[in-house]
């Protein structure tokens, strides 16, 4: 099997945004017809395909309304575009990468994720360093990385307080590394027990807190 291509939607985009967004997720869900191809996962958001099941998949969903959250600050949820309109526009900002860089299937292993992070974390560390981000929004994958790693590349949250968005859910969690460093912990997009409005709204807010400490 092909190893997978990620990073960058727009390339241009990306390098000249106020804030560049870095989504890290576990793996792709790749049809076993596909899987000896060479895939971008990219590509889907570059050639506008992902714009017709922006409302149908759960995962590019809340990925769209949170980026456009942090994006939008001040827009209140009831303004807020549908994915699949003009809202969809801000995927072209951010970096999108798995941690395991080979084809999957539709149902993550914790096992697997974790050895695939073992045996391409030298790669996957080379690569968000040089996406230079200044915030990573991790879904559910904080968990499989190293803290000393992250260190190494100047997201050290070993030594950072831990925050949440709220304290009484405890579900979305946050480390501000610095004036232009964000760390935010939230459930996989795709969780169906967080809802699309709670999703953007703690991310926004964790914006929002990260901009007034600055």
């Amino acid at each position: 099997m092909k190893e997978i291509i990620d990073g960058k939607i727009n390339d241009i985009e990306y390098d000249n945004a106020s804030c560049k967004i870095l989504w890290i997720l576990k793996e792709a869900n790749i049809s076993a017809e596909d899987k000896e191809k060479e895939i971008d996962v990219c590509e889907g958001f570059r050639n506008d395909w992902h714009k017709k099941n922006a409302l149908s998949v759960p995962t590019f969903r809340k990925m769209i309304y949170a980026t456009y959250g942090i994006l939008n600050p001040t827009v209140e949820w009831e303004n807020v575009p549908y994915a699949n309109q003009e809202a969809y526009e801000v995927v072209q900002q951010i970096a999108y990468i798995n941690i395991n860089k080979l084809p999957a299937d539709s149902s993550s292993n914790d096992w697997e994720i974790k050895k695939a992070y073992n045996e391409g974390k030298d790669k996957l560390l080379m690569q968000i360093e040089n996406l230079q981000p200044n915030i990573i929004i991790f879904g559910n994958t904080l968990k499989y990385f190293e803290t000393e790693d992250l260190a190494k590349i100047g997201w050290d949250i070993k030594n950072t307080e831990k925050k949440y968005a709220e304290i009484e859910t405890k579900n979305t969690a946050f480390y501000i590394i610095s004036d232009d460093k964000l760390c935010i912990n939230a459930y996989h997009p795709s969780y169906p027990k967080i809802a699309d409005k709670t999703y953007w709204e703690e991310i926004r807010k964790i914006f929002n807190l990260w901009k007034s400490n600055k």
